[in-house]
């Protein structure tokens, strides 16, 4: 216990001088560590923004999440969690994909008995989904689906289908590493 008090004795007098200006400062390559660990945040796995007005053009381009709002082209920050302004073109895009017509994968949507769920089939196989399909896209053999009440994922390789959210959304994107969605003006990115 003396040696523990001891410790802390001498500790506390070593931090509480001044430093001594003739000593030189830290070194170039510790001053570097510590710029580094300063600067280089950990990336958000989940973000949240709000557009102004609807937006639209919602994209995932060389690992980008970008849109559109009232403001112009607008990226995800995934290091502040914030949207800032991006320039790329902003015409308003086509109608949502409900068919998922136009993707890489062969895909069909059907409504068994005009119930209120979409079934989704991919590669020889059905996918149930809860809610009608507003919005698809495609990744690889990776399907993002957005309905009224859910945002899903679809890996066709692997048979697995994973619930993102459940709130569902109007529109949907997904590239390497994200899915993204809007839902009435927000803007929502999550790793995948």
């Amino acid at each position: 216990m003396k040696r523990f008090a001891l410790l802390l004795m001498l500790a506390m007098v070593g931090c509480s001088r001044s430093p001594d200006r003739t000593t030189p400062g830290p070194s170039s390559s510790t001053a570097s560590a510590s710029a580094t660990t300063i600067l280089s945040q950990p990336l958000r796995a989940e973000l949240t923004v709000r557009a102004e007005g609807e937006p639209f053009g919602l994209r995932i381009e060389h690992g980008t999440i970008s849109f559109c709002d009232k403001r112009g082209g607008r990226k995800l920050d995934a290091t502040t969690g914030q949207d800032v302004a991006f320039g790329r073109p902003c015409s308003k895009d086509g109608e949502a994909s409900t068919a998922c017509a136009g993707l890489p994968l062969d895909v069909a949507v059907s409504t068994p008995d005009r119930g209120p769920n979409d079934v989704v089939d991919a590669k020889g196989k059905s996918f149930p989904l809860e809610g009608r399909v507003h919005d698809c896209a495609a990744d690889g053999q990776v399907l993002a689906m957005v309905t009224g009440a859910a945002v899903v994922l679809i890996d066709t390789t692997k048979d697995k289908t994973d619930v993102i959210d459940h709130q569902g959304g109007d529109r949907v994107a997904v590239g390497p590493g994200w899915v993204a969605w809007s839902q009435g003006s927000a803007v929502h990115a999550r790793r995948r």
